[in-house]
């Protein structure tokens, strides 16, 4: 386990509390890294960023797996319900903490690469190599995460639909645009006046 300070402190430990939580949705959106940093880390790679329809393919699939596997009543079906959700969710929290275990080593390895410096000696190679390859390791190990977590997050929408006992509907991102336009403008008509 690597050692982390509070920001701002020099002598204040973190405890890393998510490591010790039970999984849950919001603990997987607190730890999922940021679409910002894995596109750029894709494209810093050549890496193949995560397909942009990752959400509603899984959406769609979970909410058929639901239908088809699903028990229909009692308390079968909650228990169910909740061990299909933990499971989607554990998984993805576990790479998430995985990515974040291997952006800290190739930190470190990077590190030790930029304290040697120029030093032209037989070891310093080797550094340089085990600091690429744990680059590597990381920024596929974060494109892993979000994708996981991409998959959790509609996942958990479906399930969420089977806990409410309501119908499963696809995601229409027009509507809701122009439905958060719609509310833009009249709250900038009311602010006007």
């Amino acid at each position: 386990m690597q050692i982390e300070l509070l920001p701002g402190t020099t002598n204040v430990v973190r405890f890393p509390v998510e490591r010790r939580s039970r999984p849950s949705v919001e603990l997987m959106r607190a730890l999922v890294p940021d679409v910002r940093e894995v596109l750029l880390i894709a494209d810093a790679y050549g890496l193949e960023a995560p397909p942009e329809d990752l959400r509603d393919r899984t959406d769609a699939e979970t909410a058929e797996h639901i239908l088809n596997h699903m028990v229909h009543d009692g308390p079968e079906r909650t228990a169910w319900l909740l061990s299909l959700e933990m499971q989607v969710v554990g998984k993805a929290i576990a790479a998430c903490h995985a990515a974040r275990d291997a952006m800290a080593e190739s930190a470190a390895a990077e590190s030790k690469v930029r304290a040697a410096g120029s030093v032209n000696a037989f070891w310093t190679e080797t550094l340089r190599e085990r600091a690429r390859v744990l680059g590597d390791t990381a920024a596929r190990g974060m494109l892993a995460a979000y994708a996981s977590a991409e998959e959790a997050e509609r996942a958990a929408r479906a399930i969420g639909f089977a806990h409410r006992r309501e119908t499963w509907m696809r995601r229409d991102h027009e509507a809701e645009t122009d439905a958060l336009l719609m509310i833009g403008q009249r709250l900038s008509a009311c602010g006007a006046k």
